[in-house]
């Protein structure tokens, strides 16, 4: 199985997880597998609650085997962030590449969490939310 391939694997299956707790109404996933080891890869989730998951990831493996850009962004369905993972350039300079946006307009440094994380960090905003 080649690196791309396994990271798309990793996407699906850990997407997949959302559906096995009954908390995704849609998930939709694309993969680009370029030439030269590249994926472009693009999710989206809408979820039981109305939160949605916008996922858009480009993957260099072989031998770099490097995230060139990504952002992993989850929201409410007006649009409103609840929180983004990116590593956009920021004018003024942020002072770190890799960062976290949060719902009250902070950015603080914080690197790309494994799709799995990312998973479980939506979980638990979701469940929070059902109990209160």
């Amino acid at each position: 199985m080649s690196l791309n391939d396994y990271a798309v694997t990793q996407l699906t299956s850990g997407l997949q997880t959302f559906d096995d707790y009954g908390l995704s109404a849609y998930i939709d996933i694309s993969a680009d597998l370029r030439s030269g080891s590249q994926a472009v890869l693009k999710a989206k989730v809408l979820f039981v609650d109305a939160t949605e998951l916008y996922i858009r990831i480009f993957y260099l493996g072989g031998m770099a085997n490097q995230l060139l850009s990504y952002a992993y962004q989850y929201q409410q369905s007006d649009g409103t962030l609840i929180f983004r993972y990116d590593n956009a350039r920021h004018k003024p300079d942020l002072g770190f590449e890799c960062h976290k946006h949060q719902a009250d307009g902070r950015i603080v440094a914080a690197e790309p969490p494994m799709i799995r994380a990312l998973v479980e960090e939506i979980i638990d905003h979701i469940t929070c939310q059902e109990r209160n």
